[in-house]
């Protein structure tokens, strides 16, 4: 447990500091596929984006730091190397996308847990222990749905979570082992990954379990696919290590800062922190590099458009900071050159 007082508040998250460089496999030897969630109170504003391509170089600067201090693999000194395909060059290509004000949606598909419930598709078989299993989210991702379908454009509301995977379901046994008669897809594979957003965290004046506390994350897709809340931690590989990186998580009822960290092994995190968009919409970028085993996160420019294809240079660039340590952390994992 880590306890910091920031700007005279007593803030505390838990840092698992332990493993040696981190695996790209994951439970039952699966691919590092990745979930994109957002809960409790996020903005559905805009766009979501994810892309696949070449690894680019990565200039790197903390974020602002408070009073406190604490031990963490969050790197803010060192720049990244160059890389890519065959150590060259490359584009990346637009997977999936989401337009919430043009009701536009491809590539994605959004989800929550009310699995074995109203009848809907889904299952909670294996009990109490497995927890509820995933099903299709209704628009406005507060029950389930029979069928996909696209979020609406409003705010998901306190206490509320959508799961957002790919349009590519889990055929056999190719996500390895799912809920029996459940919802299964797949996430997003690949040991290079972009995900492009914009998003917005209104304070909602709430208090109580998960009152006016926003997040959003990315977990390895076995956990949501076996059990993400079940009773019994030994069902979900989430306590061996298999993944969650917290982007934009606010830990306070009501608090003003977002923070970044790592649940895995390597694990890492600081007393850094994100300021919350409340007023207004941001756009954030979100790197992942296996070619240097790093993890970027960037506050974009309000300019920054979300094509269909991005050249390296165009990531490279949108991944500086703007030299005054307040845009951009990064994470590298142990073993990471």
């Amino acid at each position: 447990m880590v306890t910091a007082t920031i700007d005279g508040q007593e803030v505390h998250w838990i840092n698992q500091y332990a493993g040696s460089a981190a695996s790209s496999s994951t439970a039952a030897g699966q691919p590092a596929s990745l979930i994109a969630s957002a809960c409790p109170y996020c903005a559905v504003q805009t766009t979501i984006s994810t892309y696949v391509g070449a690894a680019i170089q990565s200039s790197t600067s903390s974020i602002p730091a408070s009073s406190a201090t604490a031990s963490a693999s969050a790197d803010s000194a060192n720049p990244l190397p160059v890389s890519g395909p065959n150590g060259g060059r490359g584009s990346w290509s637009r997977h999936a996308y989401y337009n919430a004000e043009a009701g536009d949606s491809y590539g994605f598909t959004f989800l929550n847990h009310f699995g074995g419930t109203l009848g809907k598709p889904g299952t909670a078989d294996g009990g109490p222990a497995f927890g509820a299993s995933l099903s299709y989210a209704s628009p406005d991702g507060k029950s389930a749905a029979a069928s996909p379908q696209t979020l609406q454009n409003q705010m998901i509301e306190d206490d509320v979570e959508v799961i957002v995977m790919s349009n590519r379901s889990c055929e056999g046994d190719s996500c390895g082992y799912t809920r029996p008669g459940g919802v299964a897809y797949h996430g997003f594979a690949g040991d290079q990954k972009l995900f492009l957003m914009e998003f917005s965290m209104p304070a909602t004046g709430k208090t109580g379990f998960n009152g006016d506390m926003p997040g959003i994350w990315l977990l390895n897709a076995q956990i949501p696919l076996t059990s993400q809340y079940g009773t019994n931690p030994e069902c979900s590989c989430w306590t061996s290590g298999c993944g969650e990186f917290d982007l934009f998580e606010v830990l306070d009822t009501g608090d003003f800062r977002c923070k970044s960290t790592l649940h895995m092994a390597p694990a890492g995190g600081s007393s850094d922190y994100f300021q919350r968009p409340k007023d207004k919409t941001i756009k954030a970028a979100v790197l992942l590099q296996g070619s240097n085993e790093s993890a970027h996160i960037q506050i974009l420019d309000d300019s920054q458009s979300f094509d269909e294809s991005l050249a390296s240079e165009a990531v490279q660039a949108m991944t500086q900071d703007d030299g005054k340590g307040t845009m951009s952390s990064v994470f590298r994992l142990a073993g990471g050159s």
